[in-house]
């Protein structure tokens, strides 16, 4: 964590002057710290180095913005057919529970087969009416929020060019979270970038972006900018 210290400066002649600084959260009365505190203006270009180093470059938003618009059609086809599978096993077990009600009123069926029976069908249904609902929400709701992301990581760019110190900390508090160190006068961030939906398998968002820019050169820009398993998340 890191903690802001106002300070003011008053000289002999009366003037006041007002500076900010800034240190590590550990120094406090219970614990000894020697690390050194840094001017504002000193932590402002080290965030707009680091927010620099994960923006996303104007040529970069376009393309990915046609390529999750591609997989978007491509998806929502996909997904279409899907359910549209899933619908028709429904309709055919419609007709089993019809065909089971009627052996059961006929006494072909005894009633504890017929509610065995009817029980396994009423939960295959269900099953499938959740999977459809799941297939319906991932096709759609992802692009969007997806949309949102490029916007913002557009914008970095200039919110690391601009004078204005609090916008910077808005967006580092957005990328890194609380993933920020300052020691020895650097501020740094730590490998501890994993997504808030506590998987650690798959990178954030920004970590994978600052990834991306360290790919460039080695891979086409299509194979940085998308992993294999592309934009749409997995369904069922």
């Amino acid at each position: 964590m890191i903690t802001g210290e106002h300070k003011f400066k008053r000289q002999k002649n009366g003037n006041v002057h007002e500076y900010w600084y800034y240190r590590c959260s550990k120094k406090n009365k219970r614990v000894k710290c020697t690390e050194s505190c840094i001017s504002a203006a000193s932590l402002e270009d080290q965030l707009s180095s680091l927010i620099k180093a994960v923006s996303l470059p104007a040529d970069w938003a376009v393309e990915l913005n046609r390529m999750a618009k591609e997989e978007h059609v491509t998806s929502a086809q996909s997904a279409g057919a899907s359910v549209k599978e899933r619908q028709e096993q429904i309709s055919t077990i419609t007709i089993k529970l019809e065909r089971l009600l009627n052996g059961y009123l006929e006494q072909i069926v005894d009633e504890q087969d017929y509610r065995n029976q009817k029980a396994k069908l009423l939960s295959e249904k269900k099953s499938l009416e959740g999977e459809i609902t799941s297939l319906s929400r991932n096709a759609n709701d992802w692009l969007e929020p997806l949309q949102k992301w490029i916007k913002d990581a557009s914008s970095l760019a200039e919110i690391a060019s601009d004078c204005d110190l609090f916008r910077k900390k808005v967006a580092a508090k957005e990328i890194f979270g609380s993933n920020l160190r300052l020691g020895g006068k650097a501020l740094t961030v730590t490998a501890d970038d994993a997504p808030e939906n506590g998987s650690v398998s798959v990178p954030s968002a920004w970590a994978a972006l600052r990834a991306a820019h360290e790919e460039i050169g080695r891979r086409p820009l299509s194979c940085v900018l998308v992993p294999r398993t592309g934009f749409e998340p997995a369904r069922p």
